[in-house]
């Protein structure tokens, strides 16, 4: 039985959203399909028309060129028109060859790696893509500095020559076995978008080259745009059997326009949805959902009744801490008497009401693909697993009862909640971090912190703990921060919270100017996971307040890091990569570098008014990553609804 979401919320909640959809009336979704005729309003029809949503406006309308500085990626154009080397099924887990024509074929130390290049594929103006514009495309990366991979592309490549029209060698400067994880699709995107070469070397300087008229691979180009940076209408190829996805597939995408378009603030976000101008949106939340699937009923979600949302994006949210500050944010005990001074319970409820996977782990995310793999292989030594409390005693962090404990206290709100261990632990994940008072108390004592009548103390000063997170957008990271801010407030820490723009959260995220904020430096998709923690690698780390290619949070953790170099020398194909990374994650644990809540919860919304087939749990050929650059592969599966009254 289905139970209105909103009948969880709190008071506020429900009030501010009322005040907010006050005098809007039911748009329309109630059974029948749209009508033919209908336009958009940048002139198309709308029954060929699938309208997406793009999450933020861009400053530069009209640039396409992805090595130029600004352009927005995410606007459409690594989702309908970029060439990648090697592109991401996100069901399986597993790399494809999009422009190459399979993986790499290497030498036996990874230090030669023939390359061979999809034949059939034709850019947008009819050329052929061949082998001169992937080598072109490496070559350019490496001799611009202006290019930001630059430096690291010189740092692993010493040559990329052509063989023939389809076939590269690549020589790295020491074994690289992970050429195709590294430089294909592995989640979102990559930087290694192949460009046509007849194009890009006519220009004196590509960093600085719009490209407003693109000429691309993908299945799609570039009809309009608005001037303003609010939308872009992308049109069909005609010849979309020449594009990436037609070689790849065979299929034809169904729409013939897809205009990305940015919606507003969450109200008007909730109306376009509700009255049928939009057909896919990034991300809502929970309250926003419930209102519009109550105003129309061809609005769906992942699943279409409770949970509604996936817990399957590659990014788990909880708390990064600022370990280049120092002490004590560079103490393994401060972190986890942070962890142990929660109470994960209250922190689901006020997040999404219970709703999501339990991700404790750092750095690898609870994904349902990482929770087989990682997260139940490691459960018996994490339930066994014991912290110093340095007064003599230990405890046993771990939490294996969290599953059950949500599963009962949704079912007394009326939810249909299975009784099957399985599908409890699919659902609200393996476990939690224990709400232990007593012991995170000593843990923040043995990490140097004295506790006086008047609260926490550190090196003789009143210690204050600034929190911050990413206002507007990301809500269950914004969501974990101020959860986290009330159970540290209720233990008796000072704490501060603030939102951040985004104008400065990236920049403050990589130099390292934070305390403890709302980062979410996790992933994992792949059973190997030397892509997901290379970046941890102590090596990388630069001073605080500088920008590096490792991870911002600057942990240094010598045993990590002589994993990581390891691993580095062995195929992921090795099943010793599988225990070593095993390995890595009892030491992430054991230092908590990142204090996990859930993995990424999506409630992704769509709407069956126009078009269908959208992916889903009962039709999961795909995950609803609209933002990802996999996009492409779906739309040949979306396809229009046909209305009875046509």
């Amino acid at each position: 039985m289905r139970k209105s979401l909103l009948k969880l919320l709190t008071p506020v909640l429900v009030a501010s959203l009322v005040a907010g959809m006050a005098g809007c009336g039911k748009g329309g979704g109630g059974g029948s399909g749209g009508k033919k005729g209908d336009m958009t309003e940048v002139g198309t029809p709308r029954d060929e028309t699938l309208i997406v949503e793009a999450q933020t406006p861009t400053d530069v309308p009209g640039q396409f060129n992805t090595y130029m500085s600004g352009t927005q990626v995410g606007f459409g154009i690594h989702q309908l028109m970029s060439a990648m080397m090697w592109e991401m099924d996100t069901v399986k887990g597993e790399q494809f060859g999009e422009v190459a024509d399979g993986m790499p074929e290497s030498n036996e130390d990874f230090t030669e790696h023939i390359v061979k290049i999809r034949k059939g594929i034709k850019w947008s103006d009819g050329e052929d893509l061949t082998a001169d514009d992937v080598v072109y495309t490496f070559h350019m990366i490496m001799e611009n500095p202006g290019i930001g991979a630059s430096d690291y592309y010189n740092q692993v490549f010493k040559s990329v020559d052509k063989v023939d029209d389809y076939t590269i060698k690549i020589v790295t400067n020491e074994s690289f076995p992970r050429l195709a994880l590294r430089f294909g699709v592995t989640i979102y995107g990559n930087d290694l978008r192949i460009v046509p070469e007849h194009i890009y070397s006519k220009q004196s300087d590509v960093t600085t080259f719009k490209d407003s008229e693109p000429v691309v691979a993908g299945p799609y180009t570039v009809k309009a745009f608005d001037k303003l940076g609010k939308w872009i209408l992308y049109e069909r190829r005609e010849d979309w059997k020449n594009s990436t996805v037609g070689v790849v597939t065979g299929k034809k995408p169904k729409a013939k326009y897809i205009l990305f378009k940015v919606l507003g603030d969450d109200t008007t976000r909730q109306m376009s949805m509700i009255n049928n101008e939009v057909d896919i949106l990034c991300e809502v939340t929970p309250e926003m959902l419930e209102k519009m699937m109550k105003d129309n009923d061809r609005i769906s979600c992942w699943y279409h009744d409770f949970p509604y949302a996936t817990s399957d994006d590659p990014c788990s949210k909880g708390l990064a801490f600022s370990m280049g500050k120092g002490a004590p944010y560079d103490n393994p005990d401060f972190r986890w008497g942070i962890a142990m001074a929660m109470n994960f319970d209250d922190i689901s409820d006020t997040i999404f009401d219970g709703v999501g996977r339990a991700s404790p782990f750092p750095i690898l995310t609870a994904t349902n693909a990482m929770q087989k793999m990682y997260y139940l292989p490691l459960l018996p030594w994490v339930e066994e697993f014991t912290l110093d409390l340095g007064d003599g005693t230990t405890v046993k962090p771990f939490d294996s009862g969290y599953a059950g404990r949500m599963a009962k206290k949704l079912k007394a709100k009326g939810y249909d909640i299975p009784d099957d261990k399985d599908e409890l632990i699919d659902l609200f994940g393996i476990g939690c971090w224990k709400h232990d008072p007593q012991s995170a108390e000593k843990l923040l004592k043995k990490a140097g912190l004295t506790k006086e009548d008047d609260g926490w103390y550190f090196d003789g000063k009143p210690f204050t703990i600034n929190m911050t997170y990413m206002a507007d957008t990301e809500a269950q990271a914004g969501r974990g921060v101020q959860a986290a801010y009330d159970q540290l407030s209720k233990f008796g820490l000072k704490c501060n919270i603030s939102s951040e723009s985004s104008a400065t959260w990236d920049t403050h995220g990589a130099t390292g100017e934070f305390d403890i904020a709302g980062y979410w430096p996790t992933g994992g998709i792949t059973k190997d996971i030397y892509s997901q923690i290379s970046g941890w690698d102590a090596d990388l780390i630069v001073p605080y307040g500088k920008r590096g290619s490792g991870q911002g949070t600057r942990w240094n953790n010598p045993e990590a890091t002589k994993i990581i170099h390891e691993l580095a020398g062995l195929s992921p194909d090795d099943e010793k990569s599988y225990q070593l990374g095993m390995d890595f994650m009892k030491i992430a644990i054991a230092d908590m570098p990142f204090i996990g809540f859930h993995s990424g919860v999506k409630f992704v919304p769509t709407n069956s008014t126009y078009w269908g087939n959208y992916p889903n749990a009962e039709n999961p050929y795909n995950g609803p990553w609209w933002w990802w650059s996999c996009f492409k592969y779906m739309t040949p599966e979306i396809s229009p609804v046909k209305d009875e009254s046509k």
